[in-house]
This record gives C-alpha cells, sequence and structure tokens, in this order.
C-alpha cells in the first residue's frame, strides 16, 4: 500500500468525518491512478481548533514530504459543506506537493513556492476540471502585474516568508503567491505542449521563470 492513514482520534472528534476522509482518499486515489503513480505517504488524519483551517473550507492540508497531515476542524460551520469534492481536492493538492517534495526537495526560494503551489493548484484541475479555488483567482492578471517586479527580484532568493506571500501575513494581501503561481504554472502550461501537472512533478522552478516575466510585457 502506497498510503498509509493514521487517525489521531483519542477524544473521538475525528470518528464523525471517518467516512467522508475514506471516500475522499479512494476518490483522489482513482484520479491519480489514471494520470500517475501514488507517492508513498503516511497521512495523519486530526482534529484542530477552527482557526487552524482555513475558514472559507473548515479544513486544510499540510505537506513535508513523506507526511500529509489534513486538519479537520470539527466545530467549524463550513466543515460539513466541504467533506465532499472539496475535501478531495484539498487531499490531490498535497499529493502533487508530496510527489514534488519527493522528487527535487522541498522549496527553498521564493520561485520554489510560486511554482510548486501553481503546479499542486493546476494538478487538482488536471484531475477534476474544476474552477480554481478562491486563492488561485484572488487577483486578476492586471492586478497581479504590480507584484511582478518583487517576485522577479525574489524568485531565486530563500530571504522570503512563505505566510506573507501566501497568508498575507505582512504587506503582501493574502493569497498573493497562490494566485501569482496559479497563472505562471498555467501560462507555462499554455506556451508548451504536452506539458500538464502530473508530468511536471520534477521540472525546476527555474523552468518557470519565463511565464513570470511575460506578466510585465
Amino acid at each position: 500500500m502506497n498510503w498509509h492513514v493514521h487517525y489521531l482520534d483519542g477524544h473521538g472528534r475525528i470518528s464523525p468525518f471517518k467516512a467522508a476522509v475514506e471516500k475522499a482518499l479512494d476518490d483522489v486515489k482513482a484520479r491519480m491512478l489514471a494520470v500517475c503513480e501514488l507517492p508513498q505517504v503516511d497521512i495523519v488524519v486530526r482534529a484542530v481548533p477552527a482557526d487552524w483551517v482555513i475558514p472559507e473550507k473548515g479544513h486544510v492540508g499540510r505537506c513535508s514530504g513523506e507526511i500529509v497531515d489534513l486538519y479537520l476542524a470539527p466545530e467549524h460551520p463550513n466543515l460539513t459543506g466541504n467533506l465532499g469534492q472539496s475535501l478531495s481536492q484539498m487531499i490531490a493538492h498535497e499529493m502533487h506537493h508530496a510527489m514534488r517534495f519527493q522528487s527535487i526537495g522541498l522549496p527553498k526560494t521564493l520561485g520554489d513556492v510560486l511554482v510548486s503551489e501553481g503546479l499542486a493548484g493546476r494538478f487538482v484541475e488536471e484531475l477534476f476540471q474544476n474552477d480554481p479555488e478562491p486563492w488561485e483567482r484572488a487577483f486578476s492578471r492586471l492586478e497581479l502585474q504590480k507584484f511582478v517586479p518583487l517576485a522577479q527580484t525574489s524568485f531565486d532568493g530563500s530571504d522570503y516568508d512563505y505566510a506573507e506571500w501566501t497568508y498575507g501575513t505582512g504587506k503582501l494581501p493574502r493569497w498573493l503567491g497562490y494566485t501569482l503561481g496559479y497563472e505562471i504554472v498555467g501560462d507555462f502550461i499554455a506556451r508548451n505542449s504536452g506539458a500538464c501537472a502530473s508530468n511536471l512533478v520534477s521540472a525546476p522552478s527555474a523552468d518557470f521563470k519565463m511565464a513570470l516575466d511575460s506578466f510585465a510585457a
């Protein structure tokens, strides 16, 4: 088995959601097997406080390469409505991270972050043909242009604040990095025949710099 699922459920708070989690895992597994091999991962499912998750979803995922964490907030009002395809899409997003991180390592530069998030988002699109998630369409292309110079100068650097670029904890707006990465990878795929997120798992982040530069044109 490629996926080993662990429920941290000593207090029974995850039990009501196990069936939904298992259904989502089976859904993602079947979709992934149609386009790629499954990564070898441990999946840890646990209940967390409501302020640990994406407010719009009631859940969130994390990936450290060999471990995928699925965080569910049982008391969050939006969780119940996001236990179907929304949960499957979150899992698929993290599984692409697992494949990429196991292939080329964890992100070291801002460019690595933008590309890995963009690829994960486009992988979900490849599997589900879904509309972009809210964090992938938070800005228009015109709005993104004013942040391109900063992204260009910081692309190869390791001196960046992940939370600021993704969650808007500093001077940058919330979800900027997600939307910019999604658009960069989308442009790259559109310009390269046959390219898709499932076959770009190991592509160096440097390959996507031209797509970022195109925003400034």
